[in-house]
């Protein structure tokens, strides 16, 4: 699965380089009109549709389950049609208000400061519990599971992160702000670095209990022996 996202990712970069060095990609589906075929051009700008819409609909949905995941008690069709409400507002301003890849470069540019920290804790979460998870317990948004912490807040993992993305925003270099540790490196962005190294070090000092090796996790799916039973039964 890694590997089937990373080649065509890799290989639709480096196409969209190779490009680059050829044409102006400032406005990269005009541009490619004067390096490839008027047939091809055609099919190009029906990818370009089918893949957007379809890619919006996964993201609608994973976007949803993650405003559940929250312990929003919403049913799943609320959360979407929220999510969908936010996305044509946002896209509304940023193609009639401001310009559409400013902003969408900007955003990007600026989501770095809280990707780079949360995946860093992410994986050192995994790291830490030996990547053992108890699924349904994961499920309770109650006080009684195990996963409540404190409050229902993992307070070495929010102090984390937010630590990690304050370090990192000071380490942004783009359009609209540049940090003072980019300055102070004459406009080199280690948003990246920072933020993982920073937010995955405090998590990983301040986890101790993680450390301990975590029970096994209830089955999501009957195990092979268990359905051998339930047939010869």
């Amino acid at each position: 699965t890694g590997l089937g996202g990373f080649l065509p990712a890799t290989g639709i970069a480096a196409l969209g380089a190779l490009a680059a060095t050829a044409v102006d990609m400032s406005n990269p589906e005009v541009a490619m009109a004067q390096i490839v075929p008027s047939w091809f051009y055609v099919v190009f700008l029906l990818v370009i549709i089918v893949g957007s819409v379809s890619n919006n609909a996964l993201t609608a949905y994973s976007t949803g389950l993650a405003l559940l995941a929250t312990g929003i008690p919403w049913k799943r069709s609320v959360t979407v049609i929220f999510d969908a409400v936010v996305a044509i507002g946002v896209t509304l301003y940023a193609l009639f208000i401001s310009n559409f890849l400013d902003t969408l470069s900007g955003l990007l540019e600026v989501s770095l400061a809280v990707l780079a920290p949360s995946m860093a804790i992410y994986a050192v979460d995994i790291f830490l519990r030996r990547n053992r998870y108890d699924g349904p317990a994961l499920q309770d948004t109650t006080s009684h599971s195990p996963y409540w912490y404190t409050g229902g807040f993992n307070i070495s993992g929010f102090a984390a992160l937010l630590i990690g993305t304050l370090v990192a925003s000071f380490c942004l270099n783009t359009t609209f702000y540049v940090g003072p540790i980019a300055q102070a490196l004459g406009g080199g962005d280690i948003t990246v670095f920072a933020g993982t190294l920073v937010g995955g070090g405090l998590y990983a000092a301040t986890a101790h209990r993680l450390r301990r090796a975590a029970p096994a996790a209830t089955p999501l799916l009957p195990t092979v022996s268990a359905l051998d039973d339930a047939t010869t039964a």
